[in-house]
């Protein structure tokens, strides 16, 4: 859903900004190094020794860290970049790397605090063996694009735990969501979305282990120009978001022009013109019949619309007439 790829590309700001901050102020020097091998061993080359051949640029902060690291070949043309971000404490907290258009491709973030290995260790590890994730590391995988396609969960030993898989849609709407226990590829949790951009509803599954479903919402965001009963700037002590909700019950006006449809029965319904109420499964209405087929069962029926007075879908919504 488009929240959620704003949050995937608020995630992906927030890591490069952080990296980039870090990395200004503590530029210290710069080392040059034939190969990677060179860099592990601390073998630096001299700068005038670069001239027709590709090699490594790494500055270097104050404290002797890598804080940037380019691949440049023999025409000095950049192959790819890896950045390097510390906690207060001087420990590697994250790890942006970038193709040669400089476009994301995967971010590294080290320790058992970051929140989506938190969620999912929640939901899929229990709590006597939390021990064994300190250290762990998360791996956003983005493959030079704006969205997270994978999300990898190691151990300190470097082995693949768990991991979480996203799918977008054409438009870029996520569509899904996949938890998956690793090395088993066991689906442990899974989130269905639907994004209605005609009425601008958000419809949300999850199923569990089973693959049966465990929830089902559909909401609806009101028009900016309503979201706010304040024009900015807001100030003083006022939650303008409480005081449109108070508003609203008051008035028991609707913000918005589609209100949100919230699940509250299991099945559609149907009240015939004699007062007689039954749940049905939609499936089509034409001029002259509604067709459904009842819980359960999967044979389609038919009834005349003169005999009924009205459809409702589970959801609430009014489908007849």
């Amino acid at each position: 859903m488009k929240i959620c790829n704003h949050f995937s590309k608020g995630i992906i700001s927030l890591f490069v900004l952080s990296i980039l901050a870090g990395q200004g102020t503590e530029t210290a020097f710069i080392k040059y190094y034939k190969s990677d091998r060179d860099f592990i061993a601390d073998m630096p080359m001299f700068a005038t020794e670069r001239r027709g051949q590709a090699h490594l640029e790494v500055t270097f902060n104050e404290n002797k860290q890598p804080v940037l690291k380019r691949w440049l070949n023999d025409n000095h043309d950049l192959i790819k970049e890896e950045m390097f971000v510390y906690n207060k404490s001087n420990t590697l907290q994250k790890r942006l790397f970038l193709g040669g258009d400089r476009r994301t491709e995967k971010i590294i973030h080290y320790g058992e605090k970051e929140p989506w290995s938190i969620e999912f260790r929640k939901y899929s590890i229990s709590k006597k063996d939390a021990v064994f994730f300190m250290g762990q590391q998360t791996e956003f995988v983005l493959n030079g694009s704006d969205e997270i396609h994978e999300i990898i969960f190691r151990t300190i030993d470097n082995h693949e735990y768990g991991a979480i898989y996203l799918t977008y849609d054409y438009l870029g709407f996520l569509q899904e969501e996949v938890w998956r226990i690793l090395p088993d590829d066991e689906i442990i949790r899974k989130f269905v979305y639907h994004y209605d951009i005609i009425n601008n509803i958000q419809e949300i599954w999850e199923f569990g282990k089973d693959g049966s479903e465990i929830s089902h919402v559909a909401l609806s965001m009101a028009p900016e120009d309503k979201l706010y009963t304040t024009p900015p700037p807001r100030t003083g002590n006022i939650l303008d978001e409480a005081d449109v909700i108070l508003q609203e019950l008051i008035s028991n006006r609707i913000v918005a022009p589609i209100p949100a449809f919230i699940p509250y029965t299991d099945w559609d319904r149907i009240l015939l013109i004699d007062g007689n109420e039954m749940d049905i499964i939609f499936v089509a209405i034409d001029e002259n019949y509604l067709r459904f087929t009842l819980p359960y069962e999967s044979d389609v029926l038919s009834i005349s619309l003169n005999r009924i007075s009205s459809v409702t879908s589970k959801y609430g919504k009014r489908i007849y007439p």
